[in-house]
């Protein structure tokens, strides 16, 4: 199982970032999140926009009863777990059976600048990562990567021309537009960056003839570049192996908290003309949570893979995402 559990968090702010939810609110998605995982029953979970780490992940393996690999990923300037935002110390996890022997093999950053270590952190700008981590399956290793991709709009035609639609409907300045044009490209090589090193790296920390399960949230859907990245380097999504629906895990239509926090007037002028264009793309349904395998694992291995979390459960929805749950069918041998 895959899913972005989310942190709650405007991001906005120095001392401490904002929060959408109460406090109490934020224990029943806990609880929301922990029935969901229970119902399902998943060997293996990967987890992205768990705050206050280590402290979430702890907890919901407690509750579980599964063992757990955590690397922060975003927390500003902290030290143990003193710092600013005091409130923000948030990263990705990943959790498995007890029995399955869950270990770290490693992490690595993908974009960012300065440095987040779990203890130790500075930078002042989004950051990524890849974690990873294997666990033993009738006498196998079998390799475990969780990651979480910086966020934008795509860069295609679509998106181009509502940017000229809203320069000329909200009378933004030709400058403002070519500025939002140059961000859209450079946030799209962000995650083409992040696709390629994120790659190169797991070539280096999974061995060869390795099976490799790949999960998070990409920001991107399957057909985008940084993901086809992926499908070309041998990676399979396996919900479009089984499933002929689109399978939306961000979706507008139907997850009451993004009804709730995220819903906006578009027909207004925003601060700037590309945070007018961020607020369409975020009514548009997407499946941007994924759950990729590589060659080593037979396709026809892939027994079931759905949408999971997209029911009402204590009267929320568990996150603002989604999420995704794949069974694979493995034996003894690969082959």
């Amino acid at each position: 199982m895959a899913i972005n559990v989310w942190s709650g968090l405007d991001y906005k702010g120095t001392l401490k970032v904002g929060e959408y939810e109460s406090p109490e609110t934020r224990r029943t998605r806990f609880q929301a999140m922990v029935n969901e995982i229970k119902s399902l029953s998943p060997d293996v979970v990967a987890i992205n926009e768990a705050n206050f780490l280590p402290d979430y992940a702890e907890q919901l393996a407690e509750r579980l009863d599964y063992s757990f690999i955590h690397h922060v990923g975003i927390s500003g300037l902290h030290i143990w777990r003193i710092g600013i935002p005091w409130n923000l110390k948030e990263g990705d996890a990943i959790l498995a059976r007890k029995d399955l022997d869950l270990r770290f093999v490693g992490r690595k950053q993908l974009s960012g600048d300065g440095f987040v270590l779990n203890n130790v952190s500075f930078h002042t700008q989004d950051a990524t990562q890849v974690l990873v981590g294997k666990i033993t399956y009738n006498g196998s290793d079998i390799y475990i990567a969780a990651t979480h991709w910086h966020a934008s709009p795509r860069d295609d035609n679509r998106n181009r021309k509502l940017l000229l639609y809203l320069r000329d409907r909200w009378s933004y300045t030709q400058e403002e537009y070519v500025t939002a044009v140059a961000r859209l490209k450079e946030d799209n090589r962000w995650r083409i960056n992040e696709s390629r090193l994120m790659a190169s790296y797991l070539k280096e920390v999974v061995p060869a003839g390795a099976p490799l399960i790949l999960m998070g949230d990409f920001n991107a859907e399957i057909n985008w570049p940084e993901v086809k990245y992926l499908l070309d380097a041998g990676f399979y999504d396996t919900f479009s192996m089984v499933s002929g629906e689109r399978g939306l895990t961000w979706d507008p239509q139907r997850n009451s908290n993004i009804i709730k926090f995220y819903r906006t007037n578009l027909n207004k002028k925003f601060k700037d003309i590309y945070e007018h264009l961020n607020a369409y793309n975020e009514v548009v349904g997407k499946r941007i949570d994924l759950i990729l395998i590589n060659g080593e694992i037979p396709r026809v291995s892939v027994i079931d893979s759905r949408v999971c979390a997209d029911k009402l459960l204590l009267g929320v929805h568990p996150s603002d995402h989604f999420g995704v749950f794949t069974v694979l069918r493995l034996g003894k041998s690969r082959r």
